[in-house]
């Protein structure tokens, strides 16, 4: 209560006085205010006195008050006309108050009130200056005792020494209002440009309205009239023109946007109002002498002024939004596209384009920032925001998004901060499905890659059993028929060696041996070849050539090759298939994680052989932090379970800038002498 007593009492107290001296004045005249105003001051007065106390009314402020007191005073000074004929006889020795016509004294009294309301205007719009209070109340006081002076002064010399001082007052505080708004006006910094934006304008008009203002007392001082009062007043309706301007355009008095288009919309509606009743009455009056029933003339014009009023009110209402809030339509154009553009976008390097780069310049924002997690969640530096807000989808949130202020336009009204926030949401929605796509697609190629090799063991162990299962039924033929056959032929030999005449014994026993050891050599080849089948050895050195050599031949991005391989290892290491099978993969796996992670394209690999086949794989890659491993990669768990089942066991040892070191040993099965 206190502080709306503070920011209308001043307002009712300016009104209130005005009204006092004027019925003081009117009584002393002996003539009521209504016989000396003009129609075209009246009008005048009143506008100047709606555009100041209106601001105060929709955005009660301490600076809007001073203005709504300033332009009070202004309106009841230019309500009564002031011209020549006016002037009194100047009588030495009589004190000139006593001289005046009381119209002329009321308005050297408003004047005196004005010249330092003027700079306690300019001290406090558009922004604060750093004249202090009591400066103020001391121009006060000064322009008081001078006009109490001149009012009261005597003789010739008095009179010309202050009015020249009241002169000399009135340009030096026009002066200091005028440097205010150019000096805000020269500021073109981007958390000032609307600021300044709103005193060009407004410093413009005042200097148009009071340069007559200001040139027509010094005429009338010199004898001459080039000024008469209409002219005066004409000049000062471009004080509410540019006010009114500056509020539909550049947010003065931060008056909102929807008020203001109200009350746009509700002038041009009555303004249609007036038109429909005009319309109606005439086409009343036309049908009234064109048609036989005279009834139906009333009927007939208001439904032909109804069909024409809906469509000219919309036609009227699209050009005052395309005239007056053209950012509006912008803005609101830029929306829509935003929304289509984010229902379709499934990546999330195209969003943060979208509302990094394009959105921002379609709405004519000065820059746009998007902080997505787990980046710090503040603002670009040396930057000033004009709304922000945290993009959340569901619970959880997935970063910041900053606009900076219009390059021309109004600040973001109510109306748009809505908009605004349900575009974050959409925009949050839009992240979190691109998250879940990339780490879909992800998975999706590792899963590839994994079935990938999946089929091709699968292949190799498909291949690996027809092979058992050739040899089987080669040993099985051979032991069916070929034994059979040598062992026939064997016994023939020795039933023939006993019956045989004496000189062919000797070759029937060397036939005979001849069949013993062939039957010989036919079951070891039999054992040798049944034994391969079920558990086959391979030179695994020979495999590991080949992968390490594969990955050498090929060409890196930046030229060369793709990885420089050291091999240290034994000339020959033989170990069973499904071992070297296993190794040689986990070895592949580890080598492309080189590749596509580390960064590094150096790799030494070492191995050994005892009752284990163990083996080292380090690189000078960026390394990586063994306990965060991302969600979606499974190739090093892939690594340590094909490890395990074979009953050996994997390490890591890796930091993030130092390389990684991966090592597995698998254990060898006793080999038979």
């Amino acid at each position: 209560m206190k502080k709306i007593g503070k920011i209308y009492l001043p307002i009712l107290v300016s009104v209130f006085l005005n009204m006092a001296l004027l019925a003081v004045v009117s009584n002393l005249a002996g003539q009521s205010v209504a016989e000396v105003i003009t129609p075209f001051s009246a009008v005048v007065s009143a506008l100047i006195l709606f555009t100041g106390i209106v601001p105060s009314l929709l955005r009660p402020q301490a600076s809007h008050t001073l203005i709504a007191c300033f332009s009070i005073f202004f309106a009841f000074l230019l309500l009564i006309p002031f011209e020549t004929n006016g002037l009194p006889a100047i009588y030495p020795g009589v004190p000139l108050i006593h001289l005046l016509d009381p119209w002329i004294t009321l308005r050297m009294i408003q004047a005196a009130i004005l010249m330092p309301m003027t700079l306690h205007v300019g001290a406090r719009f558009p922004k604060p200056t750093h004249t202090t209070t009591q400066q103020i109340t001391t121009a006060y006081i000064l322009s008081a005792l001078i006009t109490g002076a001149f009012l009261y002064s005597l003789v010739f010399w008095q009179r010309i020494l202050t009015i020249s001082i009241l002169f000399t007052c009135f340009t030096l505080v026009i002066f200091l209002f005028i440097k205010n708004l150019i000096t805000v006006a020269r500021d073109t910094s981007p958390e000032n440009i609307q600021d300044a934006q709103r005193a060009r304008i407004v410093g413009i008009s005042v200097f148009i309205a009071e340069a007559p203002l200001w040139f027509r007392p010094l005429m009338l001082a010199l004898g001459l009239d080039v000024f008469p009062y209409n002219l005066l007043l004409l000049f000062q309706l471009f004080v509410p023109l540019g006010i009114g301007y500056a509020v539909m355009r550049h947010d003065l008095f931060g008056i909102d946007r929807a008020l203001r288009r109200t009350l746009v919309y509700g002038s041009a509606s009555l303004l249609l109002l007036t038109l429909y009743l005009f319309l109606t009455t005439s086409l009343t009056s036309l049908f009234e002498s064109s048609l036989t029933s005279r009834p139906l003339a009333p009927i007939i014009s208001l439904f032909v002024a109804a069909l024409l009023f809906d469509p000219t009110r919309k036609f009227i209402q699209t050009w005052l939004d395309r005239i007056l809030y053209p950012d509006r339509l912008k803005f609101e154009s830029a929306i829509q596209s935003m929304e289509y553009l984010l229902a379709r976008a499934n990546r999330r390097d195209e969003i943060i384009h979208l509302l990094n780069d394009v959105f921002p310049n379609q709405i004519g924002a000065e820059w746009g920032a998007l902080k997505l997690f787990p980046e710090p969640d503040v603002p670009p530096p040396h930057t000033v925001s004009a709304w922000n807000t945290r993009l959340v989808a569901g619970s959880v949130s997935v970063g910041g998004y900053w606009l900076g202020a219009r390059r021309a336009g109004p600040r973001y009204d109510v109306d748009e901060v809505k908009r605004l926030n349900a575009l974050a949401g959409q925009a949050a929605l839009a992240l979190a499905y691109a998250n879940a796509y990339e780490s879909l697609y992800e998975l999706n190629k590792n899963l590839e890659t994994r079935v990938k090799e999946q089929t091709e063991q699968a292949l190799a162990n498909q291949k690996s059993i027809a092979a058992y299962e050739e040899r089987q039924r080669i040993a099985r033929d051979l032991h069916d028929s070929v034994t059979q056959q040598m062992f026939g032929l064997h016994l023939m030999a020795r039933g023939l060696k006993k019956s045989a005449p004496e000189d062919f014994r000797e070759r029937l026993g060397e036939l005979e041996s001849l069949a013993s050891d062939t039957l010989k050599e036919m079951r070891l080849m039999l054992a040798q070849l049944r034994e391969a089948s079920s558990e086959e050895k391979v030179d695994y050195a020979e495999s590991l050539r080949a992968e390490c050599e594969a990955f050498s031949n090929r060409s890196g991005p930046e030229g060369g090759s793709l990885l420089s391989i050291t091999l240290e290892m034994p000339q020959v290491v033989i170990i069973q298939k499904n071992i070297a099978s296993e190794a040689t993969w986990v070895l592949r796996e580890a080598l492309q994680n080189v590749v596509r992670h580390s960064g590094g394209r150096n790799v030494t690999v070492r191995v050994s052989v005892d009752s284990f086949l163990q083996v080292r794989v380090s690189d000078d890659g960026a390394g990586f932090d063994v306990y965060a491993v991302p969600a979606g990669h499974f190739g090093l768990r892939g690594m340590r379970e094909r490890v395990l089942a074979l009953g050996g066991e994997l390490t890591i040892d890796s930091e993030i800038g130092r390389g990684t070191i991966l090592k597995y040993k698998i254990p060898l099965p006793v080999m038979e002498s």
